[in-house]
This record gives C-alpha cells, structure tokens and sequence, in this order.
C-alpha cells in the first residue's frame, strides 16, 4: 500500500513540474558555440572526392565516401580529411534535386584547433540544382530564414553559410561552385544550451514549453510555413533539460516556407490552401491578449529581421524585395483585431482539428 501511494506521489510531482515548465519555461541564452557558429562571415570551402559517386548514392543503404575538404585559415590552407554521404528525403530523391543534402564526418583528431573542432558529423544544406539562379536564390533565403528565428530566440539551431568550390575528381576535376550552409549539430546545441533530446511522438503542442511553442507557431505563420508538426516530430526535434521538464520545439528544414515559394513545393491537400504562399496558423488556441503579447515581441524584432535582409548582400533584390513585402502582410495583420480574430483565434489548432 505505501508503495503505491509513492508511485502515486511521483505522478503528482511530475505532472506539476511540467505545468510549470510549460508556464515558467525561458529562452536559453547561456552557454559557448564551437568555432564553425561564432560568426556569420561567409566560408569559402573547397571540397573534392568522387562526387558523382556520391551524388548517385541516395538509396535507402547510403554509403560515406571519402572526400577533402579544404578553407583559408589566415594565410595557411586548412586541409580536412572527411566522408561524405548525401541525406534528405524530398531534396535527396533525383528527380527533385540534382544536388542532394550531405552529411559531413570529420575525424576527431584532425578538427582539434580548427573551424571544425569539437564538431564530428555536420549537415551541409547544399543548392538543390546546380547552375540555376532561383535554386541559388532558394538556399539563401532558407539560411536567413534560420537567421531569423534565432533572432526570435536563441534556442534554436545556428548556421553558417558557405560559399563551396566543388572538385569532381571522378571527372577529371570538373569543378562549380555554389552557396551551402552548415546546421549546427543536434550534440553541440545540447552542449551550447543545456539539453538533451527527445525522441517522444504524438505530444501536444502544450504539453511542450508554453512560452516557446506559442512564439514558434506565430514564427511559422509569419515565414508561411505548414510543412511541420509536432505530434509526428515533422520538420522539428524536442530537447529538454530534462525528463521531468515539458520539451522545447526545435524546427528546422524551411525550404517548403511560403517566403521564398520554391517551384517544388506545395502545401498538403488537406490544408485546403491553393498555393504554399498562403498563410495558415497551426499553432494551439490562446486568448487575444496573449496573442498581442506575442505579436508585440515580433514588432520589436522587425527592424533587426528586415536589416538582415537588407544588409545581406547574396540576396538578389527581387528576392529581397519580396520577402519584405511578405513579412509587411504579416504585421499588417497583426495589428488589425478583426483579421487576428479570423486568422489566429478562430482557426487555431483545436479548431482545425474539430
């Protein structure tokens, strides 16, 4: 009996801490990046193997392959032993991608006072297709979307843009190049903030951390994304400090964003939109005044995310020019009550699922 009261305690307390968690939760801000993230200057890397091999390995049973890469470091060249292997789902298939996603491994020993130390396996988000100025376009405007939420906060993943020269030796050295960047490995965005992962499925947005989750939603609106959920960790990875502690969303893969409307994507069937740059809000119901709460927190960070576009010089101006003008619609809406009502408090998740 005592013993069954004990476990029944235990449930008390842990369905208490994570109330709280959800109510409490704050940004975490604290803690060291590695090299590769502390600062947003443009890499110039050289990166040569066998890419056609490695570009044509997209099965289900992918292989790594060995390849160097190379950057600048001061006046000396930095030169990296490192397999490669491509990753993805949508951009790995060929006959959307030409370029698919890579992983890159480094050897341990190797990266020890380099740009890469402490950073074993990376993701590099690659251009789609080569020689294509929309595709060039595309993965820029991906980075800076990235860019942008972690002006929205710090917990979220960092990046670094690359410009990468590529050396196919498996034909005669053919060489292109084009924009890339890296995403910050899930084991350094522990160490940086404190977290560990969670691999839990089908929990509730608010059964996650309340602060964060309602800011991440309203993210998704305003960049015009619905290619993410939370139940099916689709497009996002929870990390918590720990296992008595409600999760934070962390989201990633912003391609499919209604900002930058690459040719390939579409919004899914049963959202009922007629093209992927239409808005849709699939965050959880809050009252009007914790909306404007959070809308308020967005129109503080307007003019540092509109100068980020501004005083980023890859960016073409049509580009520019027109991510600017969909952000304009969105804070035209939110300081409208009417259109609040209609878009956020009246088609809120719960609504949609009724």
């Amino acid at each position: 009996m005592q013993f069954f009261i004990t476990i029944k305690s235990l449930l008390v307390l842990l369905l208490i801490a994570m109330a709280l968690a959800g109510v409490q939760g704050q940004d975490y801000t604290q803690g060291n990046t590695v090299p590769l993230f502390a600062t947003h200057d443009m890499l110039q890397i050289i990166l040569r193997g066998d890419l056609q091999t490695i570009t044509d390995d997209i099965g289900e049973e992918r292989q790594e392959h060995p390849a160097t890469l190379k950057y600048l470091r001061g006046s000396d060249t930095v030169t990296l032993d490192v397999q490669v292997s491509t990753r993805g789902n949508f951009r790995r298939k060929a006959e959307n991608c030409t370029s698919p996603p890579l992983r890159i491994n480094f050897k341990r020993k190797q990266v020890k006072g380099t740009l890469f130390e402490e950073i074993n396996k990376i993701k590099l988000v690659t251009q789609c297709r080569r020689n294509s100025l929309a595709y060039e376009q595309y993965v820029l405007e991906e980075y800076l979307i990235y860019r942008v939420y972690n002006i929205i906060t710090d917990t979220s993943f960092r990046v670094r843009l690359a410009q990468i020269t590529y050396i196919d030796q498996g034909r005669k050295d053919k060489t292109w190049q084009s924009y890339a960047f890296f995403v910050e490995p899930d084991g350094d965005f522990e160490n940086r903030l404190d977290l560990m992962e969670s691999k839990m499925k089908y929990l509730m947005q608010d059964s996650t951390q309340l602060h964060h989750i309602s800011r991440l939603a309203i993210f998704q609106y305003f960049i015009g994304n619905t290619d993410w959920a939370v139940t099916t960790l689709h497009n996002v990875k929870l990390f918590a400090t720990d296992i008595l502690q409600a999760p934070y969303v962390i989201p990633y893969d912003f391609d499919w964003a209604g900002v930058i409307s690459a040719g390939y994507a579409k919004p899914q069937p049963s959202l009922g939109l007629e093209k992927v740059s239409d808005r849709l809000f699939r965050g959880q119901c809050r009252t009007m005044e914790q909306f404007k709460e959070n809308f308020e927190f967005f129109e503080s960070k307007k003019t540092e995310i509109y100068a980020l576009y501004q005083n980023f010089e890859p960016l073409r101006n049509r580009q520019r020019k027109d991510a600017l003008s969909y952000y304009n619609k969105f804070y035209e809406i939110i300081n409208n009550d009417g259109i609040i009502q209609m878009e956020f408090i009246d088609n809120c998740h719960e609504k949609q699922t009724q």
